[in-house]
């Protein structure tokens, strides 16, 4: 089509010429003949109007494709925009998500570092008391060795009195024991010699 309408513009300028020139030519050579100078003049202006025309139409043409390519432009701006919106939505969104799950595994380890404080705290009372626990059997088998010696100075004692006397004492001694059972120094805990021979 465009083409054709280049090739339809040549023609009309090359006829106009040849027109102009002729009419041109009569004019000078032959001014009385003037139907046929209006003829050729006539000729000439419907010439310059096709030749003109088809000017305008290329014109046209020339400024419909500069609009179809600003409107392809636009429409290729408008899916660049798009498409990086659309990108910067998602890292947004990616941003987000990975936020709520920093967020999620702080929280998560804040609740296992109280469980495991927790459960030190009852690590800890365990082993206080297994500690109370293990002291009270030494202390009531340090008691139990100190009955039997008292029972070996009281068989070896010549008189019960004095016997009975130091059974007393050590009785004594493992009452005020049991009331302070971290104290681990039982050398107080001693028989007395019999005076008797």
């Amino acid at each position: 089509m465009k083409h054709k309408k280049s090739a339809t513009l040549t023609i009309s300028a090359v006829a106009f010429i040849a027109a102009l020139l002729v009419d041109l030519y009569l004019i000078i050579a032959y001014p009385e003949k003037l139907s046929v100078i209006i003829a050729v003049s006539l000729i000439v202006v419907v010439d310059t109007y096709f030749m003109v025309d088809s000017i305008l139409s290329l014109v046209d043409d020339i400024a419909s494709v500069n609009i179809d390519k600003q409107n392809e432009l636009t429409k290729v701006e408008k899916g660049i925009y798009s498409v990086a919106k659309r990108e910067e939505i998602a890292r947004n969104e990616n941003v987000s998500s990975i936020m709520e799950l920093l967020t999620s595994m702080k929280n998560e380890n804040n609740k296992l570092m109280t469980d495991i404080l927790e459960q030190d705290k009852v690590i800890n009372k365990l082993q206080i008391k297994k500690q109370l626990d293990n002291t009270t059997q030494v202390v009531n088998s340090n008691e139990k060795l100190a009955v039997l010696i008292a029972k070996m100075a009281t068989a070896n004692a010549k008189s019960s009195d004095e016997a009975i006397e130091i059974l007393n004492d050590i009785c004594k001694e493992l009452e005020d024991k049991n009331d302070n059972l971290n104290s681990k120094d039982y050398s107080h805990l001693r028989v007395m010699k019999s005076n008797v021979d």
